[in-house]
């Protein structure tokens, strides 16, 4: 079996769903934990690697202990591993579900022969000349052709459907699973947060359930819920809670932002295959609200993100961020203290550190809404094989933007 069609049937244009709350949240809590209360100053004594950080030090009134840099990272690469082999896990799962009920028919990597079609068309045209019949039979050939490639352009390829044995899917998830578990207990290990292990079972359950088992919640239109839940508000304040043992508002605001995004990709790929899960019986949302009402819908999903970003980028004003450090860059340096003339000492190298990250976060916030602009204006043209990359882009475009704002 080709290694491709298995990275195929991970769904890579997927995967940023799972690595932009994480990322959002990381660089969102930076300052907290390294300037902030939560991370202890350079008067403590190191956190400990393992185990979790001590409980505050209501005396000094300031931090618990000094958070390690490498600590820090080590723990955001381990949320990402298990955002990432869970989402893994959720798409092998799902193929192999819909595979053995025959929704992904049709979906395979070989195109299906025209022969019946040419066929039909030879036996309605019995009573007309030969000529005619061939000619029928090769315009309605190629209008057919078209329609399956339009179909394969639109609808990627699924594994089950390609003829890999749903034993072998089965175990790819099962691995993807393992694997997201060991991430897991190693953030567990250092970060001495026990209940984790029962939001990390909850996760698998709910990958397993959306479209597995008798009664599959995804074919009853609470899979965007779920999507809403765990891409948005679980992976964001979870990463966070991990790395701060806290959870703030800005991460709220930024977890409701990723989590709408994660729908919309979830919209999309209904909007997709609304027919086919129509005659399937999954009750989508997009298939209870039809096609022009899911678009729009969908639409909405991607635009207010970028209008929640926007209004964290007024309310942040970061463009004074840089002037404010110029008033402060300067000071009086005197040679003792019962001196009465000094002279005044300038620093500007914090000035140039904030104007660069002015001018990054100006990019990120640009690019996040381009993108977003791109992706409902794909969905609205119906080209859902553009707007489903976009709309995962997106999701890494706006979780850069919040955690470049936040750095400021």
């Amino acid at each position: 079996m080709k290694l491709g069609l298995w990275i195929q049937g991970a769904r890579p244009k997927t995967l940023p769903l799972g690595l932009a709350p994480v990322i959002a949240a990381a660089m969102t809590m930076w300052q907290t934990v390294f300037v902030g209360v939560y991370g202890g100053s350079y008067d403590h004594k190191p956190c400990p690697v393992f185990g979790g950080r001590p409980s505050l030090d209501l005396a000094s009134n300031y931090g618990r202990c000094l958070t390690s840099h490498g600590w820090y990272i080590a723990v955001t690469l381990l949320c990402a591993g298990v955002a990432v082999f869970l989402q893994i896990a959720a798409n092998f799962a799902n193929d192999y579900s819909d595979g053995v009920r025959g929704v992904d028919s049709g979906r395979g990597m070989q195109g299906v022969s025209l022969a019946d079609a040419a066929d039909g068309a030879g036996q309605s045209g019995a009573d007309q000349s030969q000529s005619q019949v061939q000619a029928q039979s090769q315009q309605l050939a190629k209008e057919s052709a078209a329609a399956e490639g339009a179909q394969r352009r639109q609808a990627p390829s699924r594994l089950v459907a390609s003829g890999v044995a749903p034993k072998k899917v089965l175990a790819a998830a099962g691995i993807s699973a393992a694997l997201a578990c060991a991430c897991g207990l190693a953030i567990i290990a250092l970060t001495g947060h026990w209940w984790l292990l029962a939001l990390g079972v909850a996760c698998i359950v709910a990958g397993w359930f959306y479209v597995g088992g008798k009664h599959p919640y995804g074919y009853h239109g609470w899979g965007e819920i779920s999507v809403f839940a765990f891409f948005g508000l679980i992976a964001t304040c979870g990463t966070s809670y991990a790395l701060s043992d806290t959870v703030p508002y800005v991460v709220i605001w930024v977890a409701i932002a990723q989590g709408l995004l994660a729908v919309a990709v979830l919209s999309v790929n209904n909007l997709r295959d609304v027919d086919e899960d129509a005659a399937h019986g999954k009750r989508t949302w997009m298939v209870r609200m039809g096609r022009s009402g899911g678009k729009k819908f969908t639409e909405t999903l991607i635009v207010v993100p970028a209008l929640m970003l926007a209004a964290e980028f007024a309310m942040g004003h970061p463009w004074t961020a840089a002037a404010e450090e110029v008033e402060t860059a300067c000071g009086w340096q005197y040679a003792s203290p019962s001196d009465f003339v000094g002279k005044e000492v300038c620093d500007y190298s914090h000035v140039a550190y904030t104007q660069h990250l002015f001018v990054v976060t100006a990019v990120a916030f640009a690019l996040a809404c381009i993108v977003c602009l791109a992706a409902a204006i794909c969905v609205h043209r119906e080209k859902y094989r553009a707007a489903l990359p976009l709309c995962a882009f997106a999701s890494l475009a706006l979780a850069f933007a919040f955690g470049t704002l936040y750095l400021m």
